[in-house]
């Protein structure tokens, strides 16, 4: 494990072994022996779980602040923040160090009730993100639903992601979306964005996206994350099979299907681990 096979990723560097990136922060309160609320209210344990559990699984990589509600309390938010600069400070010599966050359509669906109104918190999201990428994130990842994953990606929503954009090049951070809860027809729509990376979880019925889809948008962004159902290593392991056999040429890491969380079975997933270091290599 380190930080190496996601810095090929992100300079795509395709030839070399894949990264693996996971959503596990409802899974490293429960390593740390805390309840998971407990471990965001504080920056110091945040950080030190999640390095800990990321050592546990292997991982390439830590991902903080997936939980979109952190964006909605001034308080929550700023401990996030101290908690990746923790990270960073610590960790980033030995793992990717990924910054998250909800995505802007997200936001205003949470905190307006229309996704649509994406525009009226423009300052208020450049402030969020920016706050993360001057503690210089390897990626900052924009965590987006149904709100931009079930509809037609139109220009209010181009123009959100192209002032993220913007503001992140000036720290030289690359941004990502990590997008779940989508129709699959959405998935070619997301070249319009723009963005370098793009992380996918279960679309609206719980599947990954189909391969023929993940081709189509390939050469429209620098890296794709393909999921894996770690809730099914056994699926899991001919997911990361078929990935490796159709999408040779590609840019992409493994991530999962959905976060890990409390009802982890430890065992079965560092057994599956094992054997996706093998299948990737």
């Amino acid at each position: 494990m380190s930080r190496q096979a996601l810095e090929s990723f992100i300079n795509r560097q395709v030839g070399g072994s894949k990264a693996l990136l996971t959503l596990f922060e409802p899974l490293a309160a429960r390593v740390g022996s805390m309840e998971y609320t407990d471990m965001l209210a504080d920056p110091a344990l945040w950080s030190a779980n999640l390095a800990k559990t990321g050592r546990l699984l292997d991982m390439d990589g830590l991902m903080l602040g997936l939980d979109p509600e952190i964006c909605l309390k001034p308080d929550a938010f700023a401990i996030a923040v101290d908690a990746f600069s923790r990270m960073v400070q610590t960790e980033q010599n030995y793992f990717g160090c990924i910054a998250a966050m909800a995505g802007p359509l997200t936001l205003a669906e949470k905190m307006l009730g229309n996704a649509d109104q994406v525009a009226e918190l423009k300052s208020q999201t450049v402030e969020m993100a920016e706050a993360y990428c001057k503690n210089r994130p390897d990626i900052l990842i924009l965590r987006e639903g149904r709100a931009l994953g079930g509809a037609h990606i139109g220009m209010p929503h181009r123009k959100a992601y192209n002032t993220l954009k913007n503001m992140a090049a000036y720290y030289s951070v690359p941004l990502g979306i990590y997008i779940e809860d989508y129709h699959q027809e959405v998935i070619p729509d997301l070249a319009k964005l723009k963005l370098p990376f793009v992380f996918f979880g279960a679309d609206q019925e719980g599947k990954a996206p189909s391969i023929a889809a993940l081709k189509d948008l390939a050469p429209e962004v620098d890296g794709i994350g393909v999921p894996l159902d770690f809730k099914d290593p056994e699926q899991a392991r001919q997911q990361a099979k078929s990935y490796m056999e159709e999408l040779q040429g590609v840019n992409f890491l493994f991530t999962n299907l959905r976060e890990l969380d409390n009802s982890t079975d430890l065992e079965a997933t560092l057994a599956l681990v094992s054997d996706l270091r093998s299948i990737g290599s």
